[in-house]
């Protein structure tokens, strides 16, 4: 499940820098070229911090498809062994394909290796292809330094990284919502350091610049906030039931379509952008706050087996008179679990336009560096879950102690009144209810066999 999250999370963040590699790609002088598909000469970078960039030129005028065959072809050559390519995602001008691989490096000490392979290939002009490198285990910490130093070798812009470009609020990734004037852009800066964090509850950890504060982290839920009026939340999981199933009437009970106290309600089939806003609306009024305005430009769909898998850019103002905040989400989405109840987990990150547009690199940074024990999170919450039901069952148990006290006592007066006696057989144990007169004979008769008994020896189901 780490593992899995972690891919999501490199996926995640390389979607978001793809449009970044347009510019760059269009003005890349690319060599001449051969006709065997292929660049005859590859050009090898290989990256300080590690992994190694494959660059080079492709022949004729290949659809996007074709030159991501040509570029698996010679990481087949390269590696020795067939890469496993997953699933691919395209720029906003279908140019630019992407995809990350895994792929045995039998010619590369036989160790496991991961990539990402990115095509260019227009309708007109050059093609050209690029793959990067590197062992599996080091992949996830090297793979943004990699496509830095790519973008500098084609020459992209600096603030070309898929966070906010300008203090209008829209960057490269999403800039269907930009601006109709065109505001002065900001430069990204390169990715600041980041130090790893570990939660205090031991259930993840993540790389922060320096200078952001962790202020919570517990069950892989943690929030962080930036010296210049930067916010995170990651590992946010919110219960979400469809009122929409027919299975979820048991939980909506009251017939009104309100969600019970600790569920959303959101329909499974909604579309990202309503339900992330959707789930920020229902949760501010259930604290009785006014609800943030968000406004989704961009929705970039992440490959996922079984669920949802969104990346989100857009503005949110939480009217707290900071205006707009800049605003980058992720949103993974279980399918619908049980009794029409799912899950919704968020990464959210959000600060000031001009400031997200500066830290453009370290921000892509942030997102792959964020690790969640889920194994650790489980045995945490079903902990909790037993500490509840033992507590509800001492509840129960007090409450049944309380009912059968009222019960004995409500028998020994009830038997007061009637002039009655409960009488217990000491040699066989029997009790039986008779007269007072009776009980008294019996008793004084054969004292050692024949006692009367109190309330408070009375046997459920027998004496009351």
């Amino acid at each position: 499940m780490a593992h899995r999250t972690r891919r999501y999370k490199i996926w995640a963040s390389g979607a978001m820098l793809l449009a970044a590699l347009s510019t760059g790609m269009s003005v890349a002088q690319t060599p001449a070229q051969n006709t065997s598909g292929t660049q005859a000469g590859i050009k090898t970078i290989a990256v300080p911090s590690g992994g190694t960039i494959y660059l080079g030129a492709l022949a004729g005028q290949p659809t996007p498809e074709d030159a991501m065959g040509k570029v698996m072809q010679r990481v087949t050559a390269l590696c020795g062994d067939r890469p496993q390519l997953g699933k691919l995602d395209k720029n906003t001008t279908g140019e630019i394909l992407a995809g990350f691989f895994t792929v045995t490096g039998k010619n590369l000490d036989g160790k496991p290796m991961e990539g990402l392979a990115i095509v260019y290939a227009p309708k007109s002009g050059p093609a050209g292809g690029a793959v990067l490198l590197d062992d599996a285990d080091r992949f996830p910490t090297t793979v943004n330094s990699m496509f830095t130093r790519l973008k500098q070798e084609l020459g992209a812009p600096a603030n070309s990284s898929g966070a906010p470009s300008s203090a209008g609020g829209t960057g490269t990734a999403a800039n269907a919502g930009a601006p109709a004037t065109t505001p002065t852009p900001v430069k990204s800066g390169p990715p600041q350091p980041l130090q790893r964090a570990v939660f205090p509850d031991g259930t993840g950890s993540m790389g922060l610049p320096a200078g952001w504060q962790m202020q919570n982290a517990q069950k892989g839920d943690v929030t962080v906030a930036g010296p210049h009026g930067e916010k995170l939340r990651f590992g946010w999981t919110i219960a979400v039931i469809d009122p929409t199933n027919p299975q979820s009437r048991a939980l909506m009970g009251n017939g009104r379509g309100a969600a019970p106290p600790n569920f959303v309600a959101i329909p499974h089939s909604a579309d990202p952008a309503t339900a992330f806003k959707s789930a920020f609306t229902q949760l501010a009024q259930k604290a009785h706050k006014q609800p943030p305005v968000i406004d989704i430009a961009k929705v970039q769909d992440i490959a996922m087996q079984g669920g949802a898998n969104e990346f989100m850019f857009g503005d949110i103002d939480f009217n707290d008179g900071q205006g707009k905040q800049y605003l980058v989400a992720q949103m993974i989405n279980t399918p619908v679990i049980t009794m029409g109840t799912w899950q919704m987990t968020l990464y959210v990150m959000y600060g000031p336009q001009q400031v997200m547009g500066q830290e453009a690199s370290t921000i892509a940074e942030i997102f792959p560096n964020y690790s969640r024990n889920t194994q650790m999170v489980n045995a945490i919450v079903n902990q909790q879950i037993q500490q509840s039901i033992a507590v509800t069952n001492q509840a129960l148990n007090t409450v049944a102690q309380y009912n059968d006290s009222a019960d004995r006592m409500t028998a020994g007066m009830s038997n007061m009144l009637r002039g009655q006696s409960v009488v217990v057989d000491t040699q066989t144990g029997g009790h039986a209810t008779t007269s007072d007169d009776l009980a008294g004979a019996l008793i004084n008769a054969n004292p050692n066999r024949f006692q009367s008994v109190s309330p408070s020896g009375y046997i459920p189901g027998i004496d009351y």
